[in-house]
């Protein structure tokens, strides 16, 4: 079997001599002298041990088993610099697969704001998401099998990088009949002893925590009923008068009728979440 292993420009020349069925029109279009092309062309012929042309004075002329070999190299060529251009444009984070680990809602806001702009300057880029809750992230995320996500708080992981992006107000979810929705201001007290709704998946547990550390007082918890569904249906149960929940504004607008009020306790960490970027690190770091 012979060694083709050999500079793509060799090729380059021979499909070009057979397609212009000379030499020398060959190197005026690559720009070389034709003793440049002759040269390499033999140089090819040998490495396959067959000749690819018949050389007359009036030019060269594929032989026919010349004829069968460029056109399946020529085809082998195109792919394999399909490839390398594909690779090349990978290395530069224009083309591939990102997958995605979530726990905020993607209805609106800067996190679907900065969504539709990534997707609009890399369109070539498959984006896959997985929505968990922040110990199954974590997971993903150190175990390889998500690239970045998008998390509450300021999780610190080992071989990891977080970039604090943005804040959100938190807000209180309440049917339009509830004794509070008349209020220009909500504050714990008001609604200490009401059930709070808790989405079991995403960022549910984490709400929980938040719940339990802002309510917990003298043995007093508070009531939260953890449901096993998504964000639009747990905001539909709210409506219906099962419950009350905290949103944020990556909530309003994904649900049906339901009204939202600022807390009056929107001060430092009680009122305002913290949204963050976490993505593996590479083994250099970077």
């Amino acid at each position: 079997m012979p060694d083709i292993a050999f500079d793509l420009r060799y090729l380059r020349y021979a499909v070009l001599a057979a397609e212009h069925g000379s030499f020398r029109r060959t190197a005026e279009i690559l720009d070389v002298s034709q003793s440049t092309v002759s040269r390499r062309i033999q140089i090819l012929e040998r490495r396959l041990g067959i000749a690819l042309f018949e050389r007359h004075r009036s030019g060269a002329r594929a032989t026919l088993a010349g004829e069968r070999f460029l056109r399946e190299a020529a085809i082998g060529a195109k792919h394999l610099h399909e490839a390398v251009s594909t690779v090349a444009l990978a290395k530069r984070g224009s083309v591939g697969v990102l997958r995605v680990g979530l726990m905020v809602p993607l209805g609106n806001g800067f996190l679907a704001d900065s969504l539709t702009a990534y997707r609009q300057r890399f369109p070539a880029i498959e984006m896959t998401f997985q929505e968990a809750t922040s110990q199954m992230t974590t997971s993903a995320l150190l175990n390889g099998r998500i690239d970045i996500a998008f998390m509450l708080g300021d999780p610190q992981l080992t071989g990891c990088r977080a970039e604090r992006l943005w804040d959100e107000r938190i807000y209180l979810a309440v049917p339009a009949s509830h004794g509070v929705a008349s209020l220009n201001a909500v504050n714990w007290h008001d609604v200490k002893h009401e059930t709070f709704l808790a989405m079991a998946d995403a960022a549910g547990p984490e709400i929980e925590r938040y719940l339990v550390r802002r309510l917990s007082h003298s043995g007093f918890r508070p009531r939260i009923s953890v449901q096993h569904i998504g964000c639009e249906n747990l905001m539909s149960m709210v409506a219906q008068g099962f419950g009350i929940a905290l949103a944020t504004n990556a909530t309003i607008g994904i649900a049906p009728p339901w009204r939202s009020f600022r807390s009056s306790l929107q001060l430092g960490e009680y009122g305002i979440v913290q949204r963050r970027l976490v993505r593996r690190q590479s083994e250099s770091g970077a």
